[in-house]
């Protein structure tokens, strides 16, 4: 049945391998912003870092009910890639993929500091003037905030067989809260 919407067959593996990218891209933040303050142009690598494990704990909660659908993740104009992190975003709002309260509620400058960390990460990504803005460490916090809400405070996924990597992007979330905080 070409074109008809497929439960996700490995849901487990999907939700694991989303995990393991968000603590991946976790430690690269974390290690580009603690010489970010010194070398300005590690910013690039802060926004890549923060937008990918965003998109990995997006991926995590749209993947994670047992009757989460292929399309929840995939790329409409390129079904066999990962939708873009901005998409990710709008389907975790939307009563079609998540229903409270796992579902996503944003105010609207919430979702513009998430905006603008995504932008930041699409300039470094391809190649445009990449300028930091005032009020960048705001904007990090509300996607370490976004982070939280899905994979700690209400995850779409059963958390039991992920415990290590659960800690593990705890351990990285505070740390780049901490460095956020110490220098701002």
């Amino acid at each position: 049945m070409a074109g008809a919407a497929r439960v996700i067959a490995s849901r487990g593996e999907v939700v694991g391998q989303a995990l393991r990218s968000a603590v991946e891209a976790l430690r690269l933040a974390r290690r580009e912003l603690e010489a970010a303050d010194a070398d300005p142009a590690r910013w690039r690598w802060v926004a890549l870092g923060l937008v990918t494990a965003l998109q990995g704990s997006l991926v995590a909660a749209l993947a994670g009910y047992e009757t989460a659908e292929d399309d929840a993740i995939r790329n409409p104009s390129s079904p066999d890639r990962i939708a873009p992190t901005a998409l990710l975003l709008r389907r975790s709002r939307s009563n079609d993929y998540l229903v409270p309260p796992e579902r996503v509620k944003l105010a609207a400058g919430q979702i513009r500091r998430i905006e603008r960390v995504i932008e930041l990460r699409n300039s470094a990504v391809h190649g445009l003037d990449f300028e930091v803005h005032e009020g960048v460490r705001d904007d990090i916090r509300a996607v370490l905030d976004l982070i939280e809400h899905l994979v700690f405070r209400h995850p779409a996924f059963d958390p039991k067989g992920y415990q290590l990597l659960l800690a593990l992007i705890s351990d990285e979330v505070r740390a780049v809260r901490g460095l956020v905080s110490a220098s701002a």
